[in-house]
């Protein structure tokens, strides 16, 4: 794996990173009416958790994304992502909520509907990633093409 991939791919994990944040902070709570932030409904402190969703996002998934899955998904970058996307969510919904006292599926904060809000927000860090992933796979193969 080329290094100059991996940068990109850990920028296209801060892009969806962000859009995702601004889906969970902005997008959602003016289509739901409420807002979805876990960590302050569960009082811990929110630059901590902020700086752990931006490193996770940033770093760890993108890495996961590159290392581990998306050669076994078929399909287009974008539906590679979102696919991602989707395993990552059911992770969070399924292992990381209960542990933070949020239920399975976040039951304490609203059940499926509360779930389904924060599909919504890793689809569109899914589809982020995998587009720009892909962008970066395509430019590298481009240049040793040049040679």
């Amino acid at each position: 794996m080329r290094q100059q991939a991996v940068i990109q791919a850990m920028g296209g994990g801060l892009l969806g990173t962000l859009l995702q944040t601004i889906m969970v902070y902005g997008v959602v709570p003016m289509m739901a009416g409420q807002s979805m932030d876990m960590a302050a409904m569960l009082e811990y402190p929110c630059a901590l958790s902020m700086l752990t969703h931006v490193l996770s996002g940033s770093v760890i998934s993108p890495l996961g994304y590159m290392f581990l899955p998306s050669q076994y998904f078929s399909g287009p970058p974008v539906l590679k992502g979102m696919l991602w996307a989707m395993l990552l969510w059911c992770v969070a919904e399924g292992i990381l909520a209960p542990m933070l006292g949020a239920g399975v599926f976040s039951t304490e904060f609203g059940g499926l509907p509360a779930a389904t809000r924060a599909l919504l927000g890793y689809l569109v860090y899914g589809a982020t990633l995998g587009g720009l992933v892909s962008a970066a796979a395509s430019q590298g193969r481009c240049a040793l093409r040049a040679l």
